[in-house]
This record gives structure tokens, sequence and C-alpha cells, in this order.
């Protein structure tokens, strides 16, 4: 038996954080091992395993409030980007323009998590291209979103699921590259 979807907002899924971009003036703040993430890196996957920045560890103790851990949801949420989103495979900074959800664990699964603001991404880049301004979803609103959502157990279980279906698409996917390159 399907359990009662309850519609819960962003805010409810944990902690949102806006991220936050190191001085540039600073040299000493780049350049290190800790992940930069910024709309411009690759966010058509579903794990962002590098950025094409990176911070030292002062750089990200000169924006502390803004480092997210592994596991973290992020939502690109401005410009043409908008509503793009990735998961953390280690602590990252990402900068302004990315709202991030550090899930709670405790009643919430992290690709569960994932999907449903993939599906919100979707309609928020929809919002994004009927408006003249140029698009931008501040913390607070991204915050006020709602998505539907299961007990734990069943959010697990779809979870899992649609896991499946990536990790079968990305092995097709690096099987057609592969034919691509011995073709050429």
């Amino acid at each position: 038996m399907m359990s009662e979807w309850k519609k819960v907002s962003v805010s409810d899924l944990g902690r949102i954080v806006t991220g936050k971009t190191p001085k540039t003036a600073i040299s000493e703040y780049y350049g290190g091992c800790i992940p930069f993430l910024t709309p411009s890196d690759d966010m058509s996957v579903k794990y962002v395993l590098t950025t094409s920045k990176t911070i030292t560890e002062d750089g990200k103790n000169s924006v502390k409030n803004a480092v997210i851990p592994k596991n973290s949801i992020c939502v690109s949420c401005i410009g043409s980007d908008l509503g793009k989103v990735v998961i953390t495979t280690k602590e990252t900074v990402t900068n302004q323009q990315i709202n991030s959800v550090i899930v709670n664990t405790e009643l919430y699964d992290v690709d569960f998590v994932y999907y449903a603001m993939v599906i919100l991404g979707k309609v928020l880049n929809y919002h994004s291209k009927t408006s003249t301004a140029v698009p931008i979803v501040n913390k607070s609103t991204f915050s006020q979103y709602e998505i539907l959502c299961p007990v734990l157990s069943e959010q697990r279980k779809i979870a899992r699921i649609l896991s499946e279906i990536d990790s079968k698409i990305a092995i097709n996917t690096a099987i057609n590259e592969n034919l691509r390159l011995q073709a050429a």
C-alpha cells in the first residue's frame, strides 16, 4: 500500500545554505584542494567530482558559514543555468548563485531529495524562461518551494530505482563514447 505523500517546503528538507565567494583579490584563497562549485561547472551529472576552481583552507575559513558537507544537494539559482542540480562528493564551497540543501537524513533520503530537486529545477527553469528580468531565485524564495514527499522507507525505494536507472544510463553513455572514439 502506498503511503500518503505530504507537501513539504524545501526548508523542511534540511539546512539551506547560499554559497559565498572567497575574496578573489586574495590569491592565497585559491588553488587548494577544496572544490569551489559554480554554475559554470558541469552540473549535468548527478555527482560533482571535479570543479574548475578550487580553494585553500584559508579560502574556506574566509567563508566558513558557506561550507557544505559531502552529500549536499546544490541547485543553481540564477541565469540560464537556473535549476541545475548536483550532489557534492566531498566538503565543498559554492558561489552565491547556488543554494544548497544539507539534507536532514533522519527524515529524508539524499538521493530522493536530489531527484525531487531535479524536478523542482525544471519548474524554476521554466519560470525563468517566462520572465523578462534576469532570472534569480533567492534563498527565502527557494526555501518556500514545496515538493511532495512520502515516508523515508518509500523515499529510499524510489531513490534506489531511479539511481539504478541513472547508473545504467551512465554505463551506456560511456560505452557509446568509447565506440565513437574507436570509430573516429
